[in-house]
């Protein structure tokens, strides 16, 4: 008979995509300018538990562990184990970052979903106006 895996965490992301606000910019990624962000959105799926809890996200690099941006702290009605929570943030601020290879870690009630690898990218002047 199978058995349910309750080893670790039941609150995980599924799904994720970083990608910036305009599509002109392209589909993947968070695009910078003269070393500050554009606007950028950041969505993730999860499935953890039923109830309200603190949700935010982070910015990272995956070497050293400094945090370069902690995103805004929502409570949002997470729907179940067996159902999809689908949450979007749109990062309007200008944070200052190089290009490079960061990661991106979401945490739900102060316990990590994920972590996943984004890339930083400069945007030429023309694609930035």
């Amino acid at each position: 008979m199978p058995t349910a895996d309750i080893a670790g965490s039941q609150k995980k992301v599924i799904e994720q995509s970083v990608r910036p606000a305009r599509i002109a910019h392209g589909g993947a990624g968070i695009p910078v300018r003269g070393g500050k962000t554009l606007p950028f959105v950041v969505e993730r799926v999860w499935s953890a538990p039923a109830g309200h809890y603190p949700e935010t996200f982070y910015v990272i690099d995956p070497k050293s562990r400094e945090v370069y941006y902690e995103g805004p702290v929502g409570e949002p009605l997470m729907l179940g184990l067996q159902a999809r929570t689908e949450l979007s943030t749109t990062v309007r601020e200008r944070i200052e970052l190089t290009p490079g290879s960061y990661a991106i870690v979401f945490a739900l009630q102060a316990t990590s979903g994920g972590e996943f690898p984004v890339e930083v990218f400069e945007v030429s002047a023309s694609e930035a106006a």
